[in-house]
């Protein structure tokens, strides 16, 4: 990844820069630190320093998976409502399509998709 020219109006070293990505990244997803980044502290885009954010959260030993853990609250939302609304046949679709997303995901992260410790 080539790096961007930095703008002079930006103050913020790279090192600095790091330390604020790692505090976002306690409370924060990926996703919206780097709009954090952008309206809070003034930086465009984290790559004026040559790296990606997920470049940045890997070296700083962070590894999120975002989409998995969408996947799996989606889920578990689904599974709350059918559990009081057990005939509502849309959001039972939409659970089954949910279900198919998630384990597509896990596959993707070579994760099992069953555990099969629960069913013993």
């Amino acid at each position: 990844m080539e790096k961007l020219e930095k703008p002079a109006w930006v103050k913020m070293t790279e090192s600095e820069l790091k330390k604020v990505i790692a505090e976002l990244a306690k409370k924060y997803p990926s996703s919206q630190i780097g709009m954090m980044l952008r309206d809070q502290y003034g930086i465009p885009t984290v790559r004026i320093y040559g790296k990606k954010l997920n470049d940045y959260l890997k070296e700083l030993g962070i590894d999120v998976k975002e989409d998995l853990v969408n996947a799996e609250k989606k889920v578990d939302n689904l599974k709350d409502h059918m559990s009081n609304n057990i005939t509502d046949k849309n959001s039972k679709h939409k659970l089954q399509k949910a279900q198919a997303r998630l384990n597509i995901i896990k596959r993707y992260y070579g994760l099992s998709i069953r555990d099969r410790n629960k069913k013993k």
